[in-house]
Protein backbone atom coordinates (compact mmCIF):
# COMPACT_ATOMS: atom_id res chain seq x y z
CA UNK A 1 0.00 0.00 0.00
CA UNK A 2 1.30 3.53 -0.72
CA UNK A 3 2.34 5.58 2.03
CA UNK A 4 -0.94 8.83 2.86
CA UNK A 5 -0.99 11.81 4.03
CA UNK A 6 -3.43 13.13 6.21
CA UNK A 7 -4.48 16.55 6.84
CA UNK A 8 -2.71 18.79 9.70
CA UNK A 9 -4.96 20.43 11.75
CA UNK A 10 -4.93 22.01 14.91
CA UNK A 11 -1.44 19.93 15.87
CA UNK A 12 -2.91 16.77 15.06
CA UNK A 13 -3.24 14.80 11.57
CA UNK A 14 -6.45 14.41 10.05
CA UNK A 15 -7.71 11.77 8.06
CA UNK A 16 -9.98 12.87 5.48
CA UNK A 17 -13.78 13.25 6.59
CA UNK A 18 -15.12 11.60 3.39
CA UNK A 19 -12.97 8.68 3.58
CA UNK A 20 -11.24 9.27 0.08
CA UNK A 21 -7.97 9.97 -1.12
CA UNK A 22 -5.91 11.20 -4.37
CA UNK A 23 -2.67 9.74 -6.14
CA UNK A 24 0.19 11.15 -5.98
CA UNK A 25 2.00 9.84 -9.31
CA UNK A 26 5.94 10.08 -9.04
CA UNK A 27 6.48 12.15 -12.59
CA UNK A 28 10.36 9.96 -12.85
CA UNK A 29 8.26 6.56 -13.20
CA UNK A 30 4.40 7.25 -14.08
CA UNK A 31 3.55 5.52 -11.22
CA UNK A 32 1.58 6.19 -7.77
CA UNK A 33 4.12 6.19 -5.24
CA UNK A 34 1.81 8.00 -2.17
CA UNK A 35 -2.06 9.03 -1.54
CA UNK A 36 -2.74 12.93 -0.32
CA UNK A 37 -6.21 13.16 1.90
CA UNK A 38 -9.09 14.91 -0.23
CA UNK A 39 -10.47 17.65 1.51
CA UNK A 40 -13.36 19.39 1.45
CA UNK A 41 -15.49 21.82 3.09
CA UNK A 42 -15.97 19.88 6.26
CA UNK A 43 -11.93 19.23 6.68
CA UNK A 44 -11.67 23.60 5.83
CA UNK A 45 -14.79 24.22 8.24
CA UNK A 46 -12.69 22.29 10.99
CA UNK A 47 -9.48 23.77 10.30
CA UNK A 48 -10.32 27.18 10.04
CA UNK A 49 -12.68 27.01 13.40
CA UNK A 50 -9.13 25.51 14.41
CA UNK A 51 -7.17 28.45 13.09
CA UNK A 52 -9.20 31.20 14.21
CA UNK A 53 -9.39 30.19 17.61
CA UNK A 54 -5.48 30.42 17.52
CA UNK A 55 -5.16 33.50 16.17
CA UNK A 56 -8.06 35.14 19.04
CA UNK A 57 -4.99 34.17 21.62
CA UNK A 58 -3.83 37.25 23.01
CA UNK A 59 -0.40 35.41 23.75
CA UNK A 60 0.23 34.69 20.09
CA UNK A 61 -1.63 37.80 18.57
CA UNK A 62 -0.07 40.30 20.94
CA UNK A 63 3.21 39.17 21.82
CA UNK A 64 5.61 39.33 18.88
CA UNK A 65 8.67 38.31 21.08
CA UNK A 66 6.90 35.38 21.08
CA UNK A 67 6.22 35.03 17.34
CA UNK A 68 9.61 35.50 16.85
CA UNK A 69 11.16 32.90 19.16
CA UNK A 70 8.68 30.40 17.36
CA UNK A 71 10.12 31.13 14.45
CA UNK A 72 13.77 30.99 15.18
CA UNK A 73 12.76 27.60 16.41
CA UNK A 74 11.03 26.60 13.46
CA UNK A 75 14.28 27.68 11.53
CA UNK A 76 16.72 25.92 13.72
CA UNK A 77 14.76 22.30 13.28
CA UNK A 78 14.63 22.73 9.32
CA UNK A 79 18.23 23.36 9.32
CA UNK A 80 19.10 20.49 11.06
CA UNK A 81 16.22 18.10 9.54
CA UNK A 82 15.64 19.41 5.73
CA UNK A 83 17.01 17.00 4.40
CA UNK A 84 14.32 14.01 5.69
CA UNK A 85 12.15 16.62 2.90
CA UNK A 86 14.13 15.99 -0.18
CA UNK A 87 12.77 12.70 -1.32
CA UNK A 88 9.88 13.36 -0.74
CA UNK A 89 9.67 16.40 -2.43
CA UNK A 90 11.88 14.77 -5.85
CA UNK A 91 9.37 11.98 -5.62
CA UNK A 92 6.27 14.45 -5.65
CA UNK A 93 7.23 16.79 -8.52
CA UNK A 94 10.27 15.38 -10.10
CA UNK A 95 12.78 18.55 -9.39
CA UNK A 96 16.28 17.05 -9.62
CA UNK A 97 18.34 16.13 -6.30
CA UNK A 98 20.36 19.12 -6.57
CA UNK A 99 17.92 21.99 -7.04
CA UNK A 100 16.02 20.35 -4.38
CA UNK A 101 18.87 19.81 -1.56
CA UNK A 102 19.45 23.75 -2.68
CA UNK A 103 16.10 24.89 -1.63
CA UNK A 104 16.12 23.23 1.51
CA UNK A 105 19.24 23.94 2.75
CA UNK A 106 18.13 27.62 3.24
CA UNK A 107 14.66 27.11 3.91
CA UNK A 108 15.26 28.07 7.81
CA UNK A 109 16.44 31.08 6.37
CA UNK A 110 13.12 32.74 5.40
CA UNK A 111 11.91 31.63 8.64
CA UNK A 112 14.53 33.31 10.33
CA UNK A 113 14.49 36.38 8.43
CA UNK A 114 11.38 37.20 9.29
CA UNK A 115 11.33 36.28 12.90
CA UNK A 116 13.84 39.44 13.08
CA UNK A 117 11.23 41.18 11.75
CA UNK A 118 8.49 40.38 14.46
CA UNK A 119 9.78 42.86 16.50
CA UNK A 120 9.65 46.24 13.93
CA UNK A 121 7.73 48.60 15.88
CA UNK A 122 4.64 48.82 13.87
CA UNK A 123 3.01 52.07 15.73
CA UNK A 124 3.89 55.17 13.89
CA UNK A 125 2.71 59.13 15.16
CA UNK A 126 1.16 60.84 12.03
CA UNK A 127 1.92 64.04 11.36
CA UNK A 128 -1.86 66.10 10.91
CA UNK A 129 -1.44 69.54 11.82
CA UNK A 130 -4.20 69.53 14.10
CA UNK A 131 -4.37 70.65 16.98
CA UNK A 132 -5.76 69.08 20.53
CA UNK A 133 -5.02 65.77 19.09
CA UNK A 134 -2.04 63.06 18.38
CA UNK A 135 -2.79 60.12 15.47
CA UNK A 136 -1.20 56.85 15.56
CA UNK A 137 -1.25 54.17 13.09
CA UNK A 138 -1.04 50.50 14.48
CA UNK A 139 -0.65 47.22 12.54
CA UNK A 140 -3.62 44.70 13.48
CA UNK A 141 -3.21 40.56 11.61
CA UNK A 142 -6.31 39.98 9.72
CA UNK A 143 -6.72 36.48 11.74
CA UNK A 144 -6.67 33.58 9.36
CA UNK A 145 -5.14 33.75 6.48
CA UNK A 146 -5.95 31.17 3.68
CA UNK A 147 -2.59 30.41 1.20
CA UNK A 148 -2.41 28.39 -1.54
CA UNK A 149 0.59 27.29 -3.32
CA UNK A 150 2.05 25.72 -6.12
CA UNK A 151 3.33 22.62 -7.26
CA UNK A 152 7.01 23.56 -8.17
CA UNK A 153 8.66 24.95 -5.39
CA UNK A 154 5.89 23.71 -2.94
CA UNK A 155 8.16 24.36 0.45
CA UNK A 156 9.72 27.29 -0.85
CA UNK A 157 6.62 29.73 -1.69
CA UNK A 158 5.02 28.34 1.39
CA UNK A 159 7.65 29.37 3.29
CA UNK A 160 7.61 32.88 1.82
CA UNK A 161 3.45 32.72 2.78
CA UNK A 162 3.65 31.56 6.30
CA UNK A 163 6.74 33.09 7.70
CA UNK A 164 5.60 36.60 7.20
CA UNK A 165 1.77 35.91 7.99
CA UNK A 166 3.23 34.32 11.26
CA UNK A 167 5.36 37.23 12.08
CA UNK A 168 2.55 39.65 11.74
CA UNK A 169 0.61 37.52 14.31
CA UNK A 170 -2.01 35.82 12.22
CA UNK A 171 -2.67 31.88 11.84
CA UNK A 172 -2.42 29.91 8.87
CA UNK A 173 -3.96 27.55 6.65
CA UNK A 174 -1.92 26.36 3.79
CA UNK A 175 -3.33 24.48 0.48
CA UNK A 176 -0.97 22.67 -1.47
CA UNK A 177 -1.28 22.19 -5.26
CA UNK A 178 -3.10 18.31 -5.41
CA UNK A 179 -0.07 17.53 -7.72
CA UNK A 180 2.26 17.99 -4.93
CA UNK A 181 1.29 17.82 -1.53
CA UNK A 182 3.49 15.60 0.63
CA UNK A 183 5.95 17.69 1.37
CA UNK A 184 4.32 20.35 2.93
CA UNK A 185 2.57 17.69 5.30
CA UNK A 186 6.24 16.47 6.07
CA UNK A 187 6.94 19.99 6.47
CA UNK A 188 3.64 20.53 9.27
CA UNK A 189 4.49 17.68 11.12
CA UNK A 190 8.02 18.27 11.49
CA UNK A 191 7.32 21.62 13.20
CA UNK A 192 3.62 22.18 14.13
CA UNK A 193 4.88 20.83 17.76
CA UNK A 194 6.95 24.51 18.10
CA UNK A 195 3.57 26.40 17.71
CA UNK A 196 0.48 26.61 19.10
CA UNK A 197 -2.01 24.75 18.00
CA UNK A 198 -4.36 25.71 15.68
CA UNK A 199 -1.69 28.67 14.37
CA UNK A 200 -0.36 26.04 11.42
CA UNK A 201 -2.71 23.71 9.50
CA UNK A 202 -2.79 22.20 6.24
CA UNK A 203 -5.55 21.27 3.84
CA UNK A 204 -4.56 18.65 1.00
CA UNK A 205 -7.30 18.23 -1.98
CA UNK A 206 -8.56 19.85 -5.30
CA UNK A 207 -8.89 23.44 -5.60
CA UNK A 208 -12.57 23.17 -7.02
CA UNK A 209 -13.29 21.26 -3.42
CA UNK A 210 -11.16 22.48 -0.74
CA UNK A 211 -9.30 25.20 -2.25
CA UNK A 212 -12.55 26.86 -2.74
CA UNK A 213 -13.70 26.20 0.28
CA UNK A 214 -11.06 27.50 1.93
CA UNK A 215 -11.17 30.93 0.13
CA UNK A 216 -15.10 31.30 1.02
CA UNK A 217 -15.00 30.17 4.61
CA UNK A 218 -16.03 33.17 6.59
CA UNK A 219 -13.43 32.78 9.45
CA UNK A 220 -10.83 33.07 6.94
CA UNK A 221 -9.83 36.80 6.43
CA UNK A 222 -7.33 37.18 3.50
CA UNK A 223 -6.08 34.71 0.50
CA UNK A 224 -2.32 34.51 -0.81
CA UNK A 225 -2.56 32.28 -3.94
CA UNK A 226 0.34 31.28 -6.51
CA UNK A 227 -0.23 29.71 -9.45
CA UNK A 228 -1.56 30.24 -13.02
CA UNK A 229 -3.41 32.63 -13.88
CA UNK A 230 -6.89 30.64 -14.80
CA UNK A 231 -6.72 29.48 -10.85
CA UNK A 232 -6.03 33.38 -9.67
CA UNK A 233 -8.54 34.58 -11.86
CA UNK A 234 -11.01 31.94 -9.89
CA UNK A 235 -9.62 32.73 -6.80
CA UNK A 236 -10.13 36.52 -7.00
CA UNK A 237 -13.46 35.82 -8.34
CA UNK A 238 -14.87 34.10 -5.06
CA UNK A 239 -12.91 36.19 -2.72
CA UNK A 240 -14.61 39.38 -4.44
CA UNK A 241 -17.79 37.69 -3.40
CA UNK A 242 -16.60 37.44 0.18
CA UNK A 243 -14.90 41.17 -0.18
CA UNK A 244 -11.63 39.26 0.97
CA UNK A 245 -8.18 40.81 0.18
CA UNK A 246 -6.28 38.93 -2.26
CA UNK A 247 -2.51 38.73 -3.39
CA UNK A 248 -1.91 37.16 -6.29
CA UNK A 249 1.51 36.05 -8.03
CA UNK A 250 1.03 34.28 -10.93
CA UNK A 251 2.03 33.12 -14.35
CA UNK A 252 4.86 34.76 -16.96
CA UNK A 253 6.27 35.18 -20.18
CA UNK A 254 9.57 37.01 -18.83
CA UNK A 255 11.30 38.40 -21.51
CA UNK A 256 15.26 37.94 -21.91
CA UNK A 257 17.06 40.95 -24.16
CA UNK A 258 20.79 40.66 -25.34
CA UNK A 259 22.30 43.21 -27.14
CA UNK A 260 25.05 43.25 -29.33
CA UNK A 261 27.59 43.98 -26.80
CA UNK A 262 26.27 41.64 -24.03
CA UNK A 263 29.23 39.42 -22.08
CA UNK A 264 27.94 35.88 -24.17
CA UNK A 265 29.38 33.59 -21.96
CA UNK A 266 27.76 35.16 -18.74
CA UNK A 267 24.52 35.51 -20.98
CA UNK A 268 24.61 32.01 -22.24
CA UNK A 269 24.91 31.21 -18.12
CA UNK A 270 21.51 33.53 -17.83
CA UNK A 271 19.63 32.01 -20.59
CA UNK A 272 20.48 28.30 -19.42
CA UNK A 273 19.61 29.28 -15.50
CA UNK A 274 16.76 31.40 -16.84
CA UNK A 275 14.50 28.63 -18.56
CA UNK A 276 16.13 25.50 -18.29
CA UNK A 277 16.94 25.12 -14.73
CA UNK A 278 13.81 24.01 -13.51
CA UNK A 279 12.52 22.37 -16.41
CA UNK A 280 11.42 26.07 -17.15
CA UNK A 281 9.02 25.24 -14.67
CA UNK A 282 9.36 28.66 -13.00
CA UNK A 283 7.04 31.65 -12.68
CA UNK A 284 10.20 33.80 -13.64
CA UNK A 285 11.24 31.29 -16.47
CA UNK A 286 12.88 33.68 -19.19
CA UNK A 287 10.64 32.02 -22.02
CA UNK A 288 11.38 34.81 -25.19
CA UNK A 289 14.63 35.34 -25.99
CA UNK A 290 15.26 38.87 -27.70
CA UNK A 291 18.19 39.17 -29.09
CA UNK A 292 20.19 41.21 -31.61
CA UNK A 293 20.41 40.24 -35.40
CA UNK A 294 24.19 40.64 -35.53
CA UNK A 295 24.52 37.85 -32.50
CA UNK A 296 21.55 35.03 -32.82
CA UNK A 297 23.20 33.07 -35.15
CA UNK A 298 26.61 32.48 -33.50
CA UNK A 299 24.43 32.82 -30.12
CA UNK A 300 22.12 29.97 -30.95
CA UNK A 301 24.73 27.58 -31.84
CA UNK A 302 26.34 28.12 -28.64
CA UNK A 303 23.52 27.20 -26.67
CA UNK A 304 22.48 24.31 -28.69
CA UNK A 305 26.23 23.23 -27.83
CA UNK A 306 25.64 23.60 -24.39
CA UNK A 307 22.33 22.01 -24.32
CA UNK A 308 23.56 19.05 -26.23
CA UNK A 309 25.67 17.91 -23.05
CA UNK A 310 22.99 18.02 -20.53
CA UNK A 311 22.12 15.02 -19.22
CA UNK A 312 18.26 13.91 -18.94
CA UNK A 313 17.06 11.11 -16.16
CA UNK A 314 16.65 10.38 -12.88
CA UNK A 315 16.14 13.09 -10.73
CA UNK A 316 17.60 11.49 -7.93
CA UNK A 317 21.04 11.05 -9.81
CA UNK A 318 23.08 14.20 -8.43
CA UNK A 319 24.76 14.02 -12.05
CA UNK A 320 21.59 14.31 -13.68
CA UNK A 321 20.87 17.86 -15.49
CA UNK A 322 17.05 17.53 -16.94
CA UNK A 323 14.64 15.81 -14.42
CA UNK A 324 11.10 14.58 -15.94
CA UNK A 325 8.10 17.33 -16.25
CA UNK A 326 6.45 17.37 -12.87
CA UNK A 327 2.93 15.71 -14.26
CA UNK A 328 1.40 14.52 -16.97
CA UNK A 329 -0.87 16.88 -18.03
CA UNK A 330 2.01 19.64 -17.79
CA UNK A 331 3.90 17.52 -20.15
CA UNK A 332 1.31 16.74 -22.42
CA UNK A 333 0.89 21.25 -22.10
CA UNK A 334 4.49 21.18 -23.69
CA UNK A 335 4.08 18.32 -26.21
CA UNK A 336 0.64 20.31 -27.98
CA UNK A 337 2.01 23.72 -27.86
CA UNK A 338 5.29 23.29 -29.24
CA UNK A 339 3.41 20.89 -32.75
CA UNK A 340 1.24 23.34 -32.44
CA UNK A 341 4.38 26.02 -32.78
CA UNK A 342 5.38 23.82 -35.87
CA UNK A 343 2.07 24.36 -37.63
CA UNK A 344 2.54 28.09 -36.76
CA UNK A 345 5.67 28.63 -38.39
CA UNK A 346 8.49 28.27 -36.14
CA UNK A 347 11.62 26.08 -36.41
CA UNK A 348 12.76 23.94 -33.88
CA UNK A 349 16.67 23.72 -33.58
CA UNK A 350 16.96 21.87 -30.02
CA UNK A 351 14.64 19.20 -28.82
CA UNK A 352 10.92 19.53 -29.69
CA UNK A 353 10.13 15.82 -28.97
CA UNK A 354 8.99 13.94 -25.99
CA UNK A 355 11.95 11.95 -24.58
CA UNK A 356 12.51 8.36 -23.00
CA UNK A 357 14.72 7.41 -20.33
CA UNK A 358 16.22 3.75 -19.78
CA UNK A 359 14.72 2.53 -16.58
CA UNK A 360 11.95 5.51 -16.76
CA UNK A 361 9.73 4.33 -19.84
CA UNK A 362 6.99 5.39 -18.38
CA UNK A 363 7.97 9.05 -16.93
CA UNK A 364 7.29 12.79 -18.41
CA UNK A 365 10.75 13.57 -19.58
CA UNK A 366 11.16 16.32 -22.46
CA UNK A 367 14.04 17.87 -23.58
CA UNK A 368 15.10 21.21 -23.23
CA UNK A 369 13.35 23.06 -26.66
CA UNK A 370 14.32 25.92 -28.41
CA UNK A 371 12.10 27.67 -31.33
CA UNK A 372 13.53 30.08 -33.87
CA UNK A 373 11.47 32.51 -36.29
CA UNK A 374 8.80 32.70 -33.84
CA UNK A 375 5.85 34.68 -35.11
CA UNK A 376 4.37 37.45 -32.05
CA UNK A 377 0.68 36.40 -32.55
CA UNK A 378 1.26 32.79 -31.93
CA UNK A 379 0.17 31.32 -29.00
CA UNK A 380 3.57 29.89 -27.98
CA UNK A 381 5.01 33.44 -28.13
CA UNK A 382 2.08 34.86 -26.20
CA UNK A 383 1.07 31.86 -23.43
CA UNK A 384 3.07 30.61 -20.65
CA UNK A 385 4.00 27.27 -21.55
CA UNK A 386 5.42 26.31 -17.81
CA UNK A 387 8.44 23.64 -19.34
CA UNK A 388 11.57 23.96 -21.05
CA UNK A 389 10.96 25.65 -23.84
CA UNK A 390 12.58 28.73 -25.16
CA UNK A 391 11.33 31.17 -27.80
CA UNK A 392 13.59 33.58 -29.94
CA UNK A 393 13.22 36.16 -32.07
CA UNK A 394 15.74 38.93 -33.49
CA UNK A 395 15.62 42.84 -33.22
CA UNK A 396 17.74 45.99 -34.31
CA UNK A 397 16.87 48.96 -32.64
CA UNK A 398 16.51 49.41 -28.81
CA UNK A 399 12.80 50.92 -29.39
CA UNK A 400 11.67 47.38 -31.17
CA UNK A 401 13.35 45.22 -28.40
CA UNK A 402 11.63 46.98 -25.55
CA UNK A 403 8.42 46.69 -28.00
CA UNK A 404 9.11 43.18 -28.22
CA UNK A 405 9.34 42.66 -24.54
CA UNK A 406 6.21 44.58 -22.96
CA UNK A 407 4.01 42.53 -25.88
CA UNK A 408 2.84 40.10 -23.77
CA UNK A 409 -0.27 40.18 -21.49
CA UNK A 410 2.19 39.04 -18.30
CA UNK A 411 5.25 41.55 -16.30
CA UNK A 412 6.50 39.09 -14.07
CA UNK A 413 10.22 39.50 -14.61
CA UNK A 414 12.71 40.31 -17.36
CA UNK A 415 16.41 40.43 -18.37
CA UNK A 416 18.43 42.80 -19.88
CA UNK A 417 22.09 41.72 -21.45
CA UNK A 418 24.41 44.80 -21.87
CA UNK A 419 28.41 45.95 -21.21
CA UNK A 420 26.63 49.78 -21.50
CA UNK A 421 25.02 50.40 -18.24
CA UNK A 422 23.36 53.46 -19.18
CA UNK A 423 21.17 51.70 -21.55
CA UNK A 424 20.15 48.91 -19.11
CA UNK A 425 19.19 51.36 -16.60
CA UNK A 426 17.17 53.11 -19.13
CA UNK A 427 15.85 50.02 -21.07
CA UNK A 428 15.25 48.44 -17.35
CA UNK A 429 12.88 51.69 -16.87
CA UNK A 430 10.85 50.99 -20.00
CA UNK A 431 10.03 47.50 -19.30
CA UNK A 432 6.92 46.50 -17.75
CA UNK A 433 7.60 44.06 -14.98
CA UNK A 434 7.51 43.16 -11.37
CA UNK A 435 11.25 42.08 -11.44
CA UNK A 436 14.20 43.42 -14.00
CA UNK A 437 17.31 41.97 -13.77
CA UNK A 438 20.23 43.57 -15.73
CA UNK A 439 23.27 41.11 -16.43
CA UNK A 440 21.93 38.78 -13.51
CA UNK A 441 18.64 36.16 -14.20
CA UNK A 442 16.52 34.38 -11.45
CA UNK A 443 17.98 35.06 -8.18
CA UNK A 444 15.16 35.98 -5.08
CA UNK A 445 16.30 36.83 -2.04
CA UNK A 446 13.99 37.49 1.66
CA UNK A 447 14.44 41.33 1.54
CA UNK A 448 13.14 42.02 -2.00
CA UNK A 449 9.96 42.22 -3.01
CA UNK A 450 8.49 39.41 -5.86
CA UNK A 451 5.40 40.12 -7.81
CA UNK A 452 3.69 41.15 -10.90
CA UNK A 453 2.19 43.52 -13.36
CA UNK A 454 -0.97 43.11 -15.59
CA UNK A 455 -2.04 39.31 -15.65
CA UNK A 456 1.24 38.12 -13.89
CA UNK A 457 -1.34 38.62 -10.72
CA UNK A 458 -1.09 41.45 -8.31
CA UNK A 459 0.18 42.60 -4.45
CA UNK A 460 3.81 41.66 -3.44
CA UNK A 461 5.47 38.69 -1.68
CA UNK A 462 8.72 39.51 0.39
CA UNK A 463 10.55 42.58 0.62
CA UNK A 464 10.40 45.24 3.24
CA UNK A 465 6.57 45.24 3.64
CA UNK A 466 6.41 41.38 3.36
CA UNK A 467 4.84 41.00 7.06
CA UNK A 468 2.70 44.37 6.64
CA UNK A 469 1.21 42.70 4.02
CA UNK A 470 -0.66 40.25 5.83
CA UNK A 471 -1.72 42.83 8.23
CA UNK A 472 -4.08 46.06 8.40
CA UNK A 473 -4.09 49.51 9.45
CA UNK A 474 -5.89 51.08 12.48
CA UNK A 475 -5.77 54.84 12.88
CA UNK A 476 -6.05 55.89 16.55
CA UNK A 477 -7.00 59.39 17.65
CA UNK A 478 -6.23 60.30 21.38
CA UNK A 479 -7.51 63.67 22.72
CA UNK A 480 -5.33 65.92 24.01
CA UNK A 481 -7.94 68.68 25.12
CA UNK A 482 -11.31 69.01 26.04
CA UNK A 483 -14.16 68.86 23.14
CA UNK A 484 -16.17 71.66 22.80
CA UNK A 485 -19.44 71.74 22.85
CA UNK A 486 -21.11 71.44 19.38
CA UNK A 487 -24.40 72.91 20.14
CA UNK A 488 -23.30 75.44 22.12
CA UNK A 489 -26.99 77.66 21.96
CA UNK A 490 -28.70 74.69 23.37
CA UNK A 491 -26.94 74.47 26.47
Amino acid sequence: MEKQFTHYINGECHQPSNGQWIDSINPATGRVWAQIARGNATDVDLAARAAARASEELSWRNDPSYRSEALKAIAFRLDRNYESLIDVEINDNGKRAAEVKAQMSVLGSWYRHFAELTNTDKIVELKTGLEGVTVTRDLIPFGVIGAITAWNSPLMIAAWKIAPALAGGNSVILKPSELASCSTVVFAEMVGDLLPRGVLNVITGFGYEAGASLVQHEYVRKITFTGSEFGGARVATIAAKHVKPTTLELGGKSPQIVFEDADIENTLNGILSGIFLSNGQSCVAGSRLIIHRTIHDSFIEKLKRRLSSLKIGDPHDETVNIGPIANEAQLDKIVSMVNQARVDGASVVAGGIKTEVKGFEEGYFYPPTILIDVALNTQIWREEVFGPVLCVTKFDQVREAIYLANNTDYGLAAGIWTSDEALAKSVSKQINAGTVYINHYRSVNASVPVGGVKKSGYGRELGPYAVEAFMQEKAIWTGESKLADPFPSCS
